[in-house]
């Protein structure tokens, strides 16, 4: 009796477990490298407070080969978006710390605005620089994985203002909307900061940028809570 195409394709038991186990320590063997990587190149940007390293360089300082780095990368823009990517990830569950500390919905998205220019402050100076304008750059060359790369900070964003409005403590007619706009006032305050191009101290300014978020944002009621401040 000729067998099924289901049946002759079927994989044994035995077989899909060492696959599985095979797969499993090559993903395993290669986040190693791609961390490897892209530590490399956090380390060159921070030491010399530019993105002019080059893919040689990052190669011999993380111990590995030309020919790994293009097995896991295009080439140098995508190991950049990875080094955004991750640095994003990490400072967004900062910022959630910060957040969680507060328990008043408005004041929560306070602390979300005012706690990006602390996670800056925090950061080695040149290295923020760095991050800076290649979230510039790299936001008109490559949008899409851009967009993606900043997208928890952005998201956490997107539940504080909803949860504010459910509140009554603010006021939006679209909180995606709402938020990416915050979202781009605080990153340009923040770059003019990174480059010296604004004077002030970042609680200076993150103040400011509060102040003028908060006025339109804010639902009416809202004005009795912000004056007892």
């Amino acid at each position: 009796m000729p067998f099924s195409h289901h049946e002759i394709s079927a994989i044994p038991a035995w077989q899909a477990r060492a696959l599985d186990r095979s797969l499993s320590e090559a993903r395993a063997r290669s986040v190693e490298r791609l961390s490897r990587f892209v530590a490399a190149a956090r380390s060159l940007a921070t030491e010399s407070a530019s993105a002019a390293f080059t893919v040689q360089q990052v190669v011999e300082r993380s111990g590995q080969s030309l020919k790994s780095f293009y097995r896991l990368f295009d080439g140098k823009d995508d190991l950049l978006l990875a080094l955004l990517e991750e640095d994003c990830a990490v400072g967004a569950l900062f910022l959630a710390e910060m957040v969680e500390a507060h328990d008043d919905p408005l004041e929560r998205v306070r602390a979300w605005v005012t706690g990006l220019f602390e996670l800056m402050a925090a950061g080695d100076e040149g290295y923020v620089g760095v991050l800076v304008r290649e979230y510039g750059r790299l936001s008109e060359e490559r949008p899409d994985q851009m967009e993606q790369a900043v997208a928890p900070f952005l998201d956490l964003l997107v539940d504080l203002l909803e949860r504010a409005q459910d509140s009554g403590a603010a006021r939006a007619q679209d909180t995606r909307r709402d938020a990416t706009l915050v979202f781009t006032l605080v990153l340009r305050c923040i770059h003019e900061l990174a480059l010296g191009r604004d004077p002030r101290p970042p609680g200076e300014v993150a103040e400011h940028v509060w102040s003028f978020c908060w006025h339109g944002m804010s639902a009416p009621n809202g004005t009795a809570r912000r004056n007892r401040r």
